[in-house]
Protein backbone atom coordinates (compact mmCIF):
# COMPACT_ATOMS: atom_id res chain seq x y z
CA UNK A 1 0.00 0.00 0.00
CA UNK A 2 1.37 3.40 -0.90
CA UNK A 3 -0.07 6.64 0.35
CA UNK A 4 0.97 10.11 -0.77
CA UNK A 5 0.13 13.46 0.76
CA UNK A 6 0.96 16.82 -0.72
CA UNK A 7 1.18 19.63 1.82
CA UNK A 8 2.68 22.91 0.67
CA UNK A 9 6.14 21.99 -0.53
CA UNK A 10 6.10 18.55 1.10
CA UNK A 11 5.50 15.15 -0.36
CA UNK A 12 5.28 12.03 1.77
CA UNK A 13 5.21 8.36 1.07
CA UNK A 14 4.46 5.52 3.40
CA UNK A 15 4.80 1.92 2.37
CA UNK A 16 3.82 -1.20 4.19
CA UNK A 17 5.20 -3.42 1.44
CA UNK A 18 8.66 -4.88 1.66
CA UNK A 19 11.48 -2.84 0.18
CA UNK A 20 13.23 -4.96 -2.40
CA UNK A 21 16.79 -4.02 -3.35
CA UNK A 22 16.80 -1.42 -6.13
CA UNK A 23 19.86 -0.71 -8.23
CA UNK A 24 18.60 1.74 -10.81
CA UNK A 25 19.56 5.14 -12.09
CA UNK A 26 18.38 6.87 -8.92
CA UNK A 27 20.27 4.97 -6.21
CA UNK A 28 23.02 3.41 -8.33
CA UNK A 29 24.46 0.76 -5.99
CA UNK A 30 23.65 2.46 -2.64
CA UNK A 31 23.19 -0.16 0.08
CA UNK A 32 22.13 1.84 3.16
CA UNK A 33 19.15 4.10 3.74
CA UNK A 34 21.52 7.05 4.27
CA UNK A 35 23.33 6.40 0.99
CA UNK A 36 20.00 6.03 -0.83
CA UNK A 37 18.72 9.32 0.64
CA UNK A 38 21.92 11.04 -0.52
CA UNK A 39 21.65 9.59 -4.02
CA UNK A 40 17.95 10.45 -4.30
CA UNK A 41 18.49 14.04 -3.10
CA UNK A 42 21.29 14.52 -5.67
CA UNK A 43 19.11 12.99 -8.41
CA UNK A 44 16.19 15.30 -7.56
CA UNK A 45 18.43 18.39 -7.43
CA UNK A 46 20.16 17.59 -10.73
CA UNK A 47 16.83 17.22 -12.53
CA UNK A 48 14.62 19.68 -10.61
CA UNK A 49 12.25 16.90 -9.57
CA UNK A 50 9.81 17.85 -6.83
CA UNK A 51 8.52 14.47 -5.76
CA UNK A 52 9.50 10.87 -5.13
CA UNK A 53 11.71 9.40 -7.81
CA UNK A 54 12.33 5.79 -6.84
CA UNK A 55 11.00 3.03 -4.68
CA UNK A 56 10.29 3.97 -1.08
CA UNK A 57 13.35 4.13 1.17
CA UNK A 58 12.70 2.36 4.48
CA UNK A 59 9.15 2.07 5.78
CA UNK A 60 8.40 5.80 5.47
CA UNK A 61 9.99 8.40 3.24
CA UNK A 62 9.55 12.16 3.24
CA UNK A 63 10.85 14.56 0.61
CA UNK A 64 10.84 18.34 0.55
CA UNK A 65 12.32 21.26 -1.36
CA UNK A 66 12.73 24.98 -0.90
CA UNK A 67 15.25 27.77 -0.43
CA UNK A 68 16.27 26.77 3.10
CA UNK A 69 19.23 24.40 3.43
CA UNK A 70 17.02 22.06 5.51
CA UNK A 71 13.59 21.99 3.83
CA UNK A 72 10.79 20.40 5.84
CA UNK A 73 9.54 16.93 4.95
CA UNK A 74 6.67 14.85 6.19
CA UNK A 75 7.34 12.68 9.20
CA UNK A 76 5.80 9.35 10.23
CA UNK A 77 2.70 9.43 12.42
CA UNK A 78 4.04 6.70 14.71
CA UNK A 79 7.34 6.15 16.46
CA UNK A 80 10.01 5.13 13.97
CA UNK A 81 13.79 5.39 13.80
CA UNK A 82 15.31 7.93 11.38
CA UNK A 83 17.61 5.95 9.07
CA UNK A 84 18.60 8.57 6.50
CA UNK A 85 18.61 12.35 6.07
CA UNK A 86 20.24 14.07 3.10
CA UNK A 87 20.10 17.40 1.27
CA UNK A 88 21.40 18.55 -2.11
CA UNK A 89 21.29 21.93 -3.81
CA UNK A 90 20.37 22.47 -7.46
CA UNK A 91 22.13 24.90 -9.78
CA UNK A 92 19.27 27.41 -9.33
CA UNK A 93 19.67 27.42 -5.53
CA UNK A 94 16.75 25.17 -4.60
CA UNK A 95 17.48 22.66 -1.83
CA UNK A 96 16.09 19.11 -1.95
CA UNK A 97 15.81 16.88 1.11
CA UNK A 98 15.09 13.17 1.49
CA UNK A 99 14.55 11.44 4.86
CA UNK A 100 13.74 7.82 5.66
CA UNK A 101 12.51 5.93 8.70
CA UNK A 102 12.15 2.29 9.74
Amino acid sequence: MRKMLVLGLLLCSSAVANNLPYYGTVWQNAQTDQARCEAEARYMAARGIRGHVGPNIGNFEGVGWGYSSRPATCTPGRAMRLTGDAVAQSSNGTWYRVRSWR
